[in-house]
């Protein structure tokens, strides 16, 4: 393909996704609708006089005149990211098709990295949790560091998937990492890369004030968690507890029919989980299925400011419901449908499509939820989870 109609393409996706952005959308999809259904003025700019479309006249200049080759694959990625960035959306972005395998992996739960979980904040990307036994937990990592470089390059929120791409790779291969903990300045760790199978559900029974408490600690919403969450309630319950603790710290989210499921495991059948609503998106309610396997068992759920997406769906859900008390750290609140419409490069484009709203309406994406019970853990005694025993402590009171 020539420079000239590599650029010409280019134009033709500017030129959709202006149309896309200003509202040309059926049924949640992007539709392609050419220039005819643009305005005038910026019909008229795109091609100009000529009728020739703007990147057509910008690329015979730099074909006929830059003085130096022009890389066209470069050119593109640029004008491509220059318009999602121009979005100001850090969760809509270009995936390669690199990235888009690595998306595809962590919803299906297992892939080749070092095992961590991590989350835009406020300080750049926070570690919200760090798997037993893998690479990152052996070298001493901890949830609430700072991931800082990824082989070098800053790593940016708003860039997040592609650090994470960069992060995992193929078996036995190493990656350099730059962590920061508290104030101190960034350390450098090479890590080599192991399978790692992230366990959607632990659970175990804890004793406290003689009443027996099922703990469920929920890493991610990846495919088969509310199965697996169903099976490891029914399981507690034959163990007799009076209560539960639902644990979602630094759970990032994930496939919004296991947050419906997850909630149907505490919810009764029918009960209003969500409602999605956006611009070109109709107005839609997912209620849940089935009887609830945890029955009227009271529940609290841990919650802090990794407890994101689908976690504070069912954080909300449960709350509006008067099912369970909410405790911990205000929610992270990034509950935004994200939806991705594959490219012939065999990428796709991830991009922001509605909103969650609780059954209440509340909106997630504006912020997060705030908890019943405030308690945070004291980061001077790591060996202690002071959330976690509140929680248990409620629950006993409760059971």
């Amino acid at each position: 393909m020539t420079l000239r109609r590599i650029l010409v393409a280019v134009a033709a996706v500017f030129v959709v996704l202006v149309a896309f952005v200003g509202g040309v959308v059926v049924g949640g999809h992007a539709q392609a609708t050419g220039l005819t259904r643009l305005s005038d003025p910026l019909r008229s700019f795109l091609l100009g006089d000529s009728g020739e479309d703007l990147g057509s006249q910008v690329l015979d200049v730099l074909e006929s005149d830059y003085y130096e080759p022009v890389d066209a694959t470069k050119l593109e990625r640029t004008s491509v990211q220059a318009m999602i960035d121009s979005l100001d959306d850090p969760y809509t972005d270009y995936l390669d098709p690199d990235e888009l395998e690595a998306l595809r992996e962590r919803n299906e739960g297992a892939y080749y990295g070092v095992g961590l979980q991590v989350a835009p904040s406020g300080r750049g990307v926070v570690i919200t949790r760090v798997f037993d036994d893998s690479p990152a937990a052996e070298a001493g990592i901890r949830a609430g560091d700072r991931l800082v470089t990824v082989e070098g390059r800053p790593v940016r929120g708003a860039e997040l998937d592609g650090a994470i791409a960069r992060i995992r790779g193929p078996k036995d291969t190493t990656v350099r990492l730059g962590i920061a903990r508290g104030d101190g300045p960034p350390r450098e760790y090479e890590l080599e890369r192991e399978r790692i199978k992230v366990p959607p559900v632990a659970s175990r029974v804890e004793t406290v004030d003689g009443e027996k408490i099922g703990y469920l600690q929920l890493a991610q919403f990846t495919k088969g968690a509310a199965d697996d969450l169903r099976d490891a309630v029914e399981a507690l319950r034959e163990k007799g507890v009076t209560a539960l603790v639902l644990d979602l710290r630094g759970d990032p989210g994930g496939l919004v029919n296991e947050a419906v499921g997850v909630a149907g495991v505490f919810l009764p059948d029918g009960s209003p989980v969500v409602v999605t609503q956006g611009l070109h998106s109709p107005r839609r309610e997912f209620t849940t299925d089935g009887e609830p396997a945890a029955g009227n068992l009271p529940l609290i759920v841990l919650v802090n400011r990794g407890s994101a997406s689908a976690s504070e769906i069912v954080a909300g859900a449960l709350r509006d419901a008067d099912r369970g008390e909410l405790a911990g750290e205000r929610t992270f609140g990034k509950a935004l449908v994200q939806s991705t419409r594959a490219l012939r490069d065999g990428g796709a484009l991830k991009l922001t499509t509605a909103r969650y709203l609780t059954p209440d309406g509340f909106d997630l994406a504006k912020r997060g939820l705030p908890p019943g019970v405030r308690v945070v853990d004291d980061p001077e005694t790591p060996a202690r989870d002071e959330a976690l025993q509140r929680g248990l402590a409620l629950a006993a009171a409760e059971g």
